[in-house]
């Protein structure tokens, strides 16, 4: 079938970047909805609200290509003390014979710059849990020595963030993962679980007293892959929210929010990949939920970030 050889040139394009000496895989995913989960990958995001904020979210990538990427995440955080938070977040990500489990938690320290902005200091502590079993599919070689499967490989790992913020907006890097551990020592390529680094931004301008627009972008760097810059519009009027996003060089995304109070919200997203997969998929499908336990309203521009 067109589908499988499709799958099959997918897999080989990712053994040869988890194996070859002088590439790297990008194994930290990600979503087209991130602006509402920063946690995900900048630690100094946790207690950055005024209560606690919960968000699930799911993603299918690329529907109709088989065994393609389903990626869910799960993330809690909040203010414990003064200055401080405190976040867990728990992440699923499957490409047919390969799975990763992550789970963080996140510490952050808030100092005043101005009556008006803050600086958030960030730090994680976690571990990558990686499940490789290539004979589950015919691209299974055992005598390939640059192939070769994980049961449940422990990975600890530390991360680092900073995030400036304001009652409208927000500005942060991170390094989610700084340690680069060997997938498997005894493999002859060089298969590691490989530093990014992101930078984020979003601001929220008001339009009138019930229209708003926020741009937003979120760029990551990895050492021998593409920059990958993503960027997007929302206009938020009342309950409803709308806007358009673009990943360079891969995707058009359509975005959708409903308030359905004013602390829970649900965000549907869809992608319309610009690279070839576009042939043989639906493209991607993402939905997300947030409940923000605060009731403060002084506070309402920040549930749209």
């Amino acid at each position: 079938m067109k589908l499988n050889k499709l799958f099959v040139k997918i897999l080989s394009i990712v053994a040869i970047l988890f194996n070859l000496r002088e590439l790297n895989a990008q194994q930290s995913p990600m979503f087209s909805q991130n602006m509402y989960n920063p946690l995900a990958v900048n630690a100094a995001y946790a207690g950055t609200k005024e209560g606690f904020v919960f968000v699930g979210m799911g993603r299918m990538q690329w529907l109709g290509v088989e065994d393609s990427p389903k990626t869910a995440t799960l993330s809690l955080h909040g203010p414990i003390f003064e200055n401080m938070g405190l976040g867990l977040t728990l992440t699923n990500d499957v490409i047919g014979p390969i799975q990763q489990t992550m789970a963080y938690i996140n510490y952050s320290y808030q100092v005043d710059v101005s009556f008006e902005t803050r600086l958030s200091f960030g730090i994680r502590a976690g571990f990558n849990l990686m499940n490789i079993d290539w004979t589950k599919k015919d691209a299974y070689d055992s005598g390939d020595p640059q192939i070769y499967s994980l049961d449940n490989q422990f990975f600890p790992n530390v991360g680092v963030g900073l995030y400036y913020y304001s009652y409208n907006g927000y500005l942060g890097i991170s390094a989610p993962r700084l340690l680069q551990p060997k997938l498997d020592p005894n493999s002859v390529g060089k298969a590691e679980l490989v530093r990014d680094y992101f930078l984020m931004g979003g601001y929220i301008f008001d339009l009138d007293e019930v229209i708003k627009i926020k741009p937003a972008f979120i760029i990551r760097y990895l050492p021998n892959a593409p920059l990958s810059i993503d960027i997007s519009t929302n206009v938020y009027y009342e309950r409803w929210g709308f806007g358009v996003g673009y990943r360079y060089q891969d995707a058009i995304t359509g975005l959708f929010q409903l308030f359905l109070t004013q602390q829970f919200s649900i965000g549907y997203s869809y992608d319309y990949t610009l690279t070839e997969l576009r042939h043989d998929s639906w493209g991607s499908h993402e939905i997300m939920f947030r409940y923000d336990f605060s009731k403060n309203e002084r506070c309402r521009p920040a549930k749209y970030f």
